[in-house]
């Protein structure tokens, strides 16, 4: 325990900053601007984060790929490509807001035009993983997610309004993100031979087609859960069942804490003993953190949120039984990735994908916000099973070798 928490000390506070700051952020937002309103950005946020992560999502995981298959010096092209992507990324936005609404609103241009060069963030991650250098890593994702608290806080008590809340993502993220490029290009280390963009693409095409493959089929679920329930409900259903998952969001935050550290020991240690991490770590802190939710959960909505969202408590509660589920078995994604199985975590998320859009039309009719957390739920359990499952099978062919 000692040393593991000495690895990711640094992890550890980046990621619990931005738990606390969100969740402090939520307070301020969803008491100003009302669940209505509340659901409507939510819904928005769907839409763009379902279009940007489409192309873009876990590509860290790319570059972390292509350091093990080359030794040249691809940090150029691998920016460059990001910002194609994120430029692609776009076109999605534009179509689906033009499809849906018939109109994009003028705030929103500034967000959607700085995301695209938010996709350089993933190149960062990808090269701070693999370099080892988790304080580096998390400085940047402490202070990227302190900036953005600091400016949709101010911004939105200032003037309580939909407009606001964009604005201020809209400079948030394009601080961050020349921030990255400068950091990324001053304390470019690499000194191989330069790799072109033409060459970078193909170095690219098989990973990049089975990482993404693996992401879209998960981006239904897990980015316009919002916007369905707001299509089948309406935007105060909406509203109560965001800020349900916002609260148990940071179960993903240590998630995100424990997974560079993760992909760098898997990386590094072949045989890595996944059995202490998850009966030393994980199975402890998850009941420490189910009875936390528990037993002052409708305190911290109250707090959170205030008395228009006490109906979060039973959709937070459900949807923490999918959240610790994934918590307990998080690992078992970077072991597929990282031995070649990422089409079986691609499988996975098909089977998610699927439970999901079954059962969610029909629970959502007949038990709304409760409705949509226990599909996500049960298509969470329903995946992580099958990737344990896959893992153990793994393991058991290896030590017949």
């Amino acid at each position: 325990m000692k040393k593991f928490l000495n690895e990711t000390k640094e992890l550890l506070f980046s990621q619990g900053l931005v738990a606390i700051l969100a969740i402090i952020q939520v307070r301020v937002v969803a008491t100003n601007l009302g669940p209505e309103i509340y659901g409507n950005i939510g819904v928005y946020l769907g839409f763009v984060g379902i279009s940007f992560r489409l192309l873009s999502s876990r590509n860290s995981d790319l570059i972390l790929m292509n350091f093990n298959e080359t030794n040249k010096n691809f940090l150029k092209s691998a920016i460059k490509f990001e910002i194609l992507l994120g430029t692609l990324s776009l076109f999605f936005v534009l179509s689906i807001f033009y499809l849906y609404y018939q109109f994009i609103p003028t705030y929103l241009w500034l967000y959607f035009l700085s995301r695209i060069l938010l996709n350089v963030l993933e190149v960062f991650k990808g090269v701070y993983t693999h370099l080892g250098n988790m304080k580096m890593y998390s400085l940047i994702e402490s202070s990227s997610n302190t900036l953005r608290f600091i400016l949709v806080v101010s911004f939105v008590l200032n003037q309580p309004t939909i407009e606001s809340f964009f604005y201020a993502l809209g400079i948030h993220q394009l601080i961050v993100s020349l921030t990255v490029l400068i950091v990324l290009i001053k304390n470019n280390i690499f000194t191989g031979e330069q790799i072109s963009f033409i060459e970078y693409v193909k170095l690219c095409k098989n990973n990049f087609y089975k990482i993404r493959t693996d992401q879209a089929v998960g981006l239904i679920p897990t980015h316009l859960d919002v916007v369905i329930i707001g299509y089948f409900a309406n935007y105060y259903s909406a509203g109560i069942y965001r800020i349900a998952k916002k609260l148990v969001d940071p179960i993903n935050s240590i998630i995100v804490a424990f997974s560079p550290w993760i992909l760098n020991k898997i990386n590094n240690e072949k045989k890595y003993n996944f059995k202490n991490l998850t009966t030393n770590i994980l199975i402890p802190t998850s009941v420490v953190i189910v009875s936390s939710y528990y037993f002052f959960g409708k305190k911290l909505i109250e707090i959170v949120a205030g008395k228009g969202f006490e109906n979060s408590y039973i959709p937070m509660l459900i949807l923490l039984i999918g959240y610790i589920s994934y918590y307990l078995t998080f690992w078992t994604r970077h072991f597929l990735l990282l031995n070649n199985l990422i089409l079986k975590h691609t499988t996975g998320r098909i089977v998610n994908l699927f439970i999901f859009l079954i059962t969610s039309p029909f629970l959502i009719s007949n038990y709304g916000y409760n409705g949509i957390a226990l599909a996500i739920s049960l298509s969470i359990l329903i995946q992580k099973s099958y990737e344990f499952f896959v893992y153990f099978r793994n393991k058991n062919i290896e030590n017949n070798i």
